[in-house]
């Protein structure tokens, strides 16, 4: 009784920015949660959760409430199948009809119905002065996402946004004013290539053909499938560099799945790609298992979104 009193007085301290990334998938739920505390993230904890039906998963969030520290402020992070990345002509209407205009816009390029699309967008920080303006949108399923918002809600978790995959890896990268690229695998997609610069994406492609990647041995690799990957990246780099005529890419970030990614960071090395790293959480100084970080990498970079988000805008807003 006497919690409750202080608590309605605003007299007892509630815990610190605890902040969570649920990172779905069809078979599982992972979840990484950190404590943001003077600007210093501290005490990373994960779970997984088995998911082997709807029944299941209503289940694993009453399980996942009763871990998450209270005032936690939740992620939703969505895997690729779950959701689709279209570039596009921005449409030329006022900033305040856009989210009204793009989902007409788009309707024909996409397989849901049209009282089923969701859709956000990204501004390109960079435009090419010969094209028109283009913007990045995410669409996913309506019906589907508002399944698992209502188990947020009955569970009382605070869902404080839902982000696709490829937009997050970006937390995990130390701010460059030089361009970064990032290079993304997880079993059974296609490989994800970024280019970073200032914590902003410039440029985000997919590459097909290279799902499974994280099977083959370094050896394997170069029986053809690492040329070709060299040869799409070099491509993506090219029209960067050449097309939006920007500043040279310096480096390659790998975040790859599967026990290679050190090989194959030499066999960048060896073909000339000198400037090449793993991807870790050292830039948010969190020190953690490479077991853990490719298990629960994703939802570590959803975990952050909310605090990162908050400093982008605040860069963008400081003269």
């Amino acid at each position: 009784m006497l919690a409750a009193w202080l608590e309605r007085l605003n007299l007892k301290k509630k815990p610190a920015g605890y902040y969570a990334g649920v990172h779905w998938s069809p078979q599982q739920l992972k979840v990484a949660v950190v404590q943001h505390l003077a600007g210093q993230w501290l005490n990373p904890q994960y779970y997984s959760f088995a998911v082997t039906g709807p029944a299941q998963l209503a289940q694993t969030f009453r399980q996942l409430a009763e871990k998450l520290p209270a005032h936690c402020d939740c992620t939703l992070v969505i895997p690729p199948e779950r959701y689709m990345v279209l570039q596009i002509d921005k449409p030329p209407v006022p900033p305040e009809e856009l989210m009204l205009a793009l989902p007409w816009t788009i309707k024909d390029l996409v397989a849901l119905p049209d009282d089923d699309l969701v859709v956000d967008y990204l501004d390109l920080p960079l435009q090419n002065q010969l094209q028109s303006a283009k913007v990045n949108v995410v669409v996913s399923s309506k019906s589907w996402l508002k399944e698992l918002v209502a188990l947020f809600v009955q569970n009382k978790l605070k869902l404080k946004g839902i982000q696709p995959e490829e937009w997050l890896a970006r937390n995990l990268l130390p701010k460059k004013s030089h361009a970064v690229m990032l290079v993304c695998h997880q079993p059974g997609q296609d490989l994800s290539v970024q280019i970073i610069q200032n914590g902003s994406l410039y440029f985000s492609r997919r590459l097909r053909g290279f799902n499974r990647l994280d099977q083959f041995s370094p050896d394997e690799l170069q029986q053809g499938l690492f040329d070709n990957l060299l040869l799409e990246l070099q491509r993506s780099i090219d029209f960067f560099e050449g097309q939006l005529k920007q500043v040279p890419v310096r480096e390659i970030g790998l975040w790859l799945s599967g026990p290679h990614q050190q090989q194959i960071v030499q066999l960048f090395i060896q073909n000339g790609f000198t400037q090449v790293f793993s991807v870790t959480a050292d830039a948010l100084q969190l020190r953690i298992s490479a077991d853990d970080f490719e298990r629960y990498g994703q939802a570590l970079a959803g975990a952050v979104e909310p605090v990162m988000a908050a400093v982008e805008a605040s860069d963008e807003v400081t003269p």
